[in-house]
């Protein structure tokens, strides 16, 4: 069965079908949404954000999109990591994190997948590091779950 979602931050896709047999269905909704999707760099001090996943179906991946803007002067770039609890002092139990992308430069926007992933009803801790900021830049973060890569299987059936 194909599913469509829309990849736009906080969206949900739906998918339904009826079982026969040895079929699978899978039913439910994609949806994954941050606690904050524009933060704003004016020195080199780390921002943080959570991902929850929002919908029914367990992820396998998910998709953050990163936009860094134009700043007056300077060229920062900056790295995207996630943690699957909370940042404390920058650090994630201790260590860095996983990297899910960077560095980013000014003014791009760049989509990177990740494979660490917020659980039903639960959620992941990202954590944007700058480098080099001399002016205020804002990086814009999103969300996108691609249902036929991302999303778990179905259960199989045998009624």
């Amino acid at each position: 069965m194909a599913a469509a979602g829309s990849g736009r931050a906080g969206a949900a896709g739906v998918v339904k079908g009826t079982a026969k047999g040895t079929e699978s269905v899978s039913s439910g909704k994609w949806a994954a949404t941050l606690s904050a999707t524009s933060l704003t760099f004016t020195t080199n001090a780390y921002r943080t954000s959570t991902a929850t996943n929002t919908g029914t179906i367990a992820l396998v991946g998910i998709s953050y999109k990163v936009t860094v803007s134009n700043p007056v002067s300077g060229s920062p770039t900056f790295k995207l990591f996630v943690c699957a609890v909370a940042w404390s002092g920058g650090t994630c139990s201790g260590g860095p994190g996983t990297l899910v992308g960077g560095p980013f430069p000014k003014n791009s926007t760049t989509t990177v997948n990740s494979a660490v992933v917020p659980p039903l009803a639960g959620a992941v801790f990202l954590q944007v590091e700058p480098a080099s900021v001399t002016s205020s830049t804002t990086v814009t973060l999103g969300t996108s779950i691609k249902s036929a890569t991302q999303l778990r299987a179905a259960v199989n059936t045998n009624q």
